[in-house]
């Protein structure tokens, strides 16, 4: 019995040796701000590193359970189950195409004493060598068992380049903007419906509502979303068919049904 009772507390001990230094190193990294900052500037580059590679799995590890994604014009994305989804059924579903940088100088690390820290600074996305758009970005990074897990994101003020401009809108005909309007199909979006309005179309398609703006007579573009409808006609000068474009890359074809 003594034989023991003293081996249950050498185990003990052990187990308060080995678990010291891991809890210790959680509690002071917040009166270490400069360590704290390059701890987590660490984790975020990490993350993002396995974003430029479209590394779903190896994304989704730097994330939290309960992870909260506020895209400013996506909307939210809650947990980690589901954002797995979203990468791999969207943005990578066809291997690397954005890269992101962050943009020298932007990047700021906030201590959340008991909780973690907050990262926030401005990043560029690239196709190849293209931009593709900038934005701001708040993440939360919150210890837990240990661990730093990213549980609150952030990304807003998209912009499109050239960065705040964007097409210009020009003026035409209204005869030129009944021509457009109509109903199409297409095989992602569904029904999608176009009237005319006053210098404009006004896009419907199931909950979203767009007022676009005319580039030329066949060419127009919703600025803050980054969508662009190119209405394509044959020699009747009759609409068959919109090309939708999101910052360049054709996203959906809509065929012309009435």
């Amino acid at each position: 019995m003594h034989f023991s009772s003293n081996k249950r507390i050498l185990l003990t001990l052990l187990i308060l040796c080995f678990s010291l230094p891991t809890w210790a190193q959680g509690q002071d990294i917040y009166d270490k701000p400069a360590e704290l900052k390059k701890l987590i500037t660490e984790k975020d580059n990490q993350f993002w590193q396995a974003y430029n590679q479209c590394k779903v799995s190896e994304m989704v590890s730097f994330l939290s359970e309960d992870l909260e994604f506020y895209h400013d014009k996506n909307g939210f994305t809650q947990g980690k189950e589901a954002m797995e989804k979203s990468l791999s059924n969207g943005l990578c579903a066809n291997g690397p195409l954005l890269r992101r940088e962050v943009i020298e100088g932007s990047m700021q690390v906030y201590p959340l004493q008991g909780i973690g820290a907050i990262i926030s600074g401005e990043h560029a996305f690239f196709v190849g060598d293209q931009a593709d758009s900038k934005a701001k970005f708040t993440h939360v990074w919150r210890l837990e068992n240990d661990q730093w897990l990213m549980s609150r994101v952030l990304s807003y003020d998209h912009q499109l380049p050239p960065f705040g401009e964007g097409p210009t809108a020009i003026s035409i005909d209204d005869s030129l903007l009944q021509l457009n309007a109509g109903n199409n199909q297409a095989p992602q979006t569904g029904k999608v419906t176009f009237t005319k309005q006053e210098g404009g179309l006004n896009m419907v398609a199931g909950e979203m509502k767009l007022m676009l703006l005319p580039e030329n007579d066949n060419t127009f573009f919703h600025k803050p979303s980054g969508l662009c409808f190119q209405f394509v006609t044959n020699e009747a000068r009759q609409v068959t068919k919109v090309v939708i474009r999101e910052r360049g890359k054709v996203v959906e074809e809509a065929e012309k049904t009435s």
